[in-house]
This record gives C-alpha cells, sequence and structure tokens, in this order.
C-alpha cells in the first residue's frame, strides 16, 4: 500500500510538474478590449512570417488556434486557407481582425522548447487589442493524449506527432489568457455556417 502511494504521489507531483511548467510571461490589454468584445467577433488566424517553424508544424499551430479561438472562445473564425491578413489587408469573409500568432520551435534530444506571441488585432486600423507571450519546454517522449497525436498526424503527418501534445498545451495556456466574445442567436448561426464549410 505505501508504495502505491508513493507512485501516486510521484504521478500526481510529475503531473504538477508538467503543467506549472508553461509560462505565459506577460499579457496586455487594450483598455477597449471589453467594449470592442461587443462588435469585434469575425477573425481569422494569421501565422507570422517570422515563426521559425516548419511548414507541418505551422499548419498544425494555425489549425489548433482556429480551433481553440472558435470552441473556447466564441468568436467566428473565418478559414484563412492563404494566412493572408497579416497587416489587416485581404481578410477573407467577413472578418473584423486577425489573430496573429508568432511561434518558434527549440529541438534538443527529446525535449522541445516552444514560445509563442499572440495578438488580436483590430481591422481596419491594425490596433492591437490584446497580446500575450508564453513559452515552456515539453518531452517529445510522452505516451499521453494518443487521440491527439492520431488527429494531427493524419492532417499533417507523422512529423507532427510527437510535438502536438506540447503545441496544444502551449497555446491553450495562451488562449487561456484571453476574453471571448458573446454571440447573439444570428452570429450563432453564422458560427455554425462557417464551421460547416471547413
Amino acid at each position: 500500500m505505501n508504495l502505491y502511494r508513493k507512485r501516486i504521489l510521484s504521478l500526481v507531483f510529475l503531473l504538477l510538474l508538467a503543467v506549472s511548467n508553461c509560462t505565459v510571461s506577460y499579457v496586455k490589454e487594450s483598455p477597449d478590449l471589453t467594449k470592442s468584445l461587443a462588435r469585434f467577433k469575425r477573425l481569422v488566424v494569421v501565422m507570422d512570417p517570422k515563426s521559425t517553424l516548419g511548414s507541418a508544424e505551422s499548419k498544425m499551430a494555425k489549425a489548433m488556434s482556429e480551433q481553440y479561438l472558435a470552441h473556447h472562445r466564441e468568436f467566428i473564425v473565418y478559414p484563412n486557407p492563404k494566412n493572408s491578413g497579416e497587416t489587416c489587408t485581404e481578410i477573407p469573409g467577413k472578418a473584423q481582425g486577425i489573430f496573429l500568432l508568432k511561434m518558434s520551435e527549440e529541438i534538443s534530444g527529446s525535449k522541445i522548447k516552444l514560445s509563442a506571441l499572440g495578438q488580436l488585432k483590430s481591422c481596419p486600423g491594425n490596433s492591437v487589442l490584446w497580446e500575450a507571450l508564453a513559452s515552456s519546454s515539453y518531452s517529445t517522449t510522452g505516451e499521453e493524449e494518443q487521440s491527439l497525436r492520431k488527429t494531427y498526424i493524419q492532417k499533417f503527418g507523422e512529423s507532427v506527432g510527437p510535438k502536438a501534445a506540447p503545441y496544444y498545451h502551449l497555446l491553450r495556456a495562451l488562449f487561456d489568457e484571453i476574453t471571448g466574445p458573446v454571440l447573439n442567436e444570428a452570429e450563432q448561426d453564422e458560427k455554425i455556417e462557417i464551421e460547416s464549410q471547413t
């Protein structure tokens, strides 16, 4: 029983260590953010061209961001296959702004260090309503969250498998710092329609 209890406590400690490892360095909000969210509900996700990710990793980060912002923060996220709109030009659909994501990764053995800088920008005008920076290190050898791995391997190839969980955890920490809008019934219908097309 004592050995069993020690193992459980070790697992709990490792889990807490893994969760607390993610650091959101700072969050900046415009004083107008809350007021802006009454009208700012439609956006596109744009990967910053200065990101130092491979093509598959960049696509995975963009897809994770679109899904999290739509499903957990209730934004109406328009698809952006051309990754356009970095400076509020050529924004697809009825988008009113962009979520600009700049990421970097460094791999050393079985460890991956990730950083993500996110900016919520209102268009036209390119004004930053919200900005945050998150960074953390993760193991790429963990076997947890197999369904998450499988989902992203199917979409973006085998190379992203070991990185799927680290990317997801870092981006979730970043997006947990942002407040989403409240959608009325017509906007909820619009959101469902957009999501059904992707």
